[in-house]
């Protein structure tokens, strides 16, 4: 019985042939379809998996505690600290270095800085065992 899944086949396939180094256009010339239809099902397939990726962090902040918001206006290289400061009052370890901290916060909300700079508040949750979810 086939697993379910959030990407049809066609969807795997063309992500699996760009993850073996082909354009899009010679996907299309294997597939027998045009260019833009690879496009098309390439995008739907990465907006399929943000969607997952954005329900799943959110099932995991529900079991983590806000321990504090970085303001917008503040800069993501020198609030960073406050993140532990903030997981001592809740007596929570974090498992990141600062760089690897301030990575995974760039990455999670990158519509959210400019450059250092943090544009949009930033919300920082922790679960028991200091693993990081913003929000």
């Amino acid at each position: 019985m086939p697993t379910a899944s959030l990407l049809t086949d066609r969807q795997k396939l063309i992500l699996q042939y760009r993850r073996a180094g082909k354009t899009q256009q010679e996907i299309a010339d294997i597939l027998q379809t045009s260019r833009s239809n690879v496009s098309t099902i390439e995008k739907a397939a990465h907006e399929n998996i943000r969607m997952a990726k954005e329900t799943l962090e959110y099932l995991y902040m529900l079991d983590a505690t806000l321990v504090c918001t970085l303001d917008a206006g503040g800069d993501i290289t020198r609030d960073a600290f406050l993140i532990y400061d903030a997981a001592k009052q809740f007596e929570i370890k974090v498992q990141y270095t600062t760089s690897a901290l301030i990575n995974r916060i760039v990455s999670a909300v990158p519509e959210k800085l400019n450059g250092t700079h943090i544009r949009e508040d930033i919300n920082v949750y922790l679960n028991k065992t200091g693993i990081l979810y913003v929000y």
